[in-house]
């Protein structure tokens, strides 16, 4: 019975409350009041604090690094690399010894390279790598930076390598505290490149009826034809353009993965030859003969990677900051290595997070400022690039405003997460309480009628209205 007496009086005008109901009395209103503007001022203050995605970090383990160098290597249709414990007792050498002999680089005060260490713990190479890092802390942010450096990138990507070992190690190096990363990649020598006595295959640059044959060398006399490209090559082009000398010889045969695909003559020690590539990794070395009988021992290994494919951008988002900034953020899809965020004519190069497929910068300036259409241009290393439309930012409000309400925040309200939307809708449920009580005043009591109670509660919905909205 005190229940629904209690009840009554908190949603009925009667007597008894002196016709204002409970739910919106003068100290009721003033507690709204409050409680509306401490949910405002604590999702502002999460929007500009809390980072909008709660990417996971790995801890820095050799078994993580791998992990994750393993994954660029599918991404690009590449085979894993093996752990081997010869590579990693010679990278945790290596790292030992940069802070035993305080230096960082990839060869020692003392002259000792890469290939020392490796060669120490008895692994038996025939083509090898190193790539270094020092303060990272996650494996996701080092595998990020050797992603976005051409030179370490060309190790992960290396098709010719297929162990891999990894070392780390903390210590003080040149006075500050500091963890060092070594990767050593490498291939065993008894598993070489071997050269058939005859080729029969798709003819690359010629038609692909034609058959090339290597004839078989009665010595192998000539010194081994020099290619002007470096080891690694990604490109977007599909013909690739081929460089290179061989001393003494007449013609040289071009082997892309390991077969015969064109002959091509030498002219003053000089060859080239233009290749077709198909999407993905190609293996080329080459041979010399002379009259076809001398040959020489194979060329290095150059590998090529075409790669035609640009990087998509997912999602885009902007956002305004306390500071009177706005910050944007991208999500990409694919090896994307720089993004250019352009908002009229200013631009920007936004900055890889933990994430390396989230990227952030801002725009300094007022919104009057910073009017005009944002774009997102995303670039991988091959020069592939891919341009985005994402808004066009106004100094009408309803254009701005509209345009942020559909990107779906994230805020931290007394320690857990929601959506900006859920948050929300919290002012739209709380319009729809009042007016309900409201409407409930009105017309239980239709002849006795609180000014005052009307004009306040109105008021409170005006300003629910504001809260939602903006």
């Amino acid at each position: 019975m005190n229940i629904s007496r209690h009840l009554r009086d908190f949603f009925v005008p009667d007597a008894r409350n002196n016709y204002t109901p409970h739910a919106v009395s003068h100290r009721n209103l003033s507690f709204y009041a409050g409680l509306m503007f401490s949910v405002k001022l604590l999702t502002l203050f999460s929007l500009d604090l809390l980072p909008q995605n709660q990417a996971f970090s790995s801890a820095l383990t050799q078994e993580n690094v791998l992990q994750l160098t393993n994954y660029s290597r599918q991404a690009f249709g590449l085979s894993d690399l093996k752990a081997n414990s010869e590579l990693s007792k010679a990278a945790l050498a290596k790292a030992e010894d940069m802070f035993k002999n305080q230096y960082f680089a990839h060869n020692s005060p003392l002259g000792l390279t890469p290939w020392d260490f490796i060669k120490a713990e008895g692994y038996n190479y025939i083509i090898a790598g190193e790539n270094l890092a020092v303060n990272f802390y996650t494996s996701e942010s080092l595998e990020s930076a050797w992603m976005n450096s051409p030179e370490h990138k060309s190790n992960i990507l290396n098709k010719d390598f297929q162990d891999i070992g990894i070392g780390i190690y903390s210590g003080t190096l040149k006075g500050l505290k500091a963890t060092v990363v070594v990767q050593m990649f490498g291939s065993v020598m008894d598993q070489p490149i071997a050269m058939k006595n005859s080729f029969t295959t798709k003819q690359t640059l010629s038609s692909p009826e034609q058959k090339v044959f290597i004839p078989t060398p009665q010595k192998i006399s000539l010194a081994t034809p020099f290619l002007e490209s470096p080891d690694f090559s990604l490109t977007n082009k599909k013909v690739f353009s081929l460089k290179g000398f061989a001393p003494g010889a007449d013609t040289v045969y071009v082997l892309i993965n390991h077969e015969a695909v064109a002959s091509v003559p030498v002219v003053q020690g000089k060859f080239s030859a233009d290749l077709n590539l198909l999407e993905g990794s190609s293996i080329v070395n080459v041979v010399s003969f002379k009259n076809g009988i001398e040959s020489s021992p194979i060329s290095k290994t150059l590998t090529i990677q075409l790669d035609t494919s640009a990087p998509n951008v997912a999602e885009a988002n902007i956002r305004p900051s306390a500071q009177g900034e706005y910050i944007v953020e991208v999500q990409t899809q694919g090896d994307a290595a720089k993004v250019l965020a352009n908002l009229g004519d200013k631009n920007i190069f936004l900055q890889p997070t933990q994430d390396p497929n989230v990227w952030q910068g801002k725009f300094v300036g007022s919104l009057e400022e910073l009017q005009g259409k944002l774009s997102v241009s995303a670039y991988d290393l091959a020069g592939n690039a891919k341009i985005s439309s994402v808004a066009n930012l106004a100094v009408d409000a309803v254009d701005t405003y509209g345009f942020m309400a559909e990107k779906d925040y994230k805020v931290s309200l007394v320690g857990q997460i929601f959506s900006l939307k859920t948050v929300n809708q919290f002012y739209i449920y709380f319009v729809l309480f009042l007016l309900a009580v409201l409407g409930v005043s009105i017309g239980v009591k239709r002849h006795v009628q609180n000014l005052g109670l009307i004009a306040h509660t109105s008021a409170m919905v005006v300003v629910a209205l504001i809260f939602w909205v903006t």
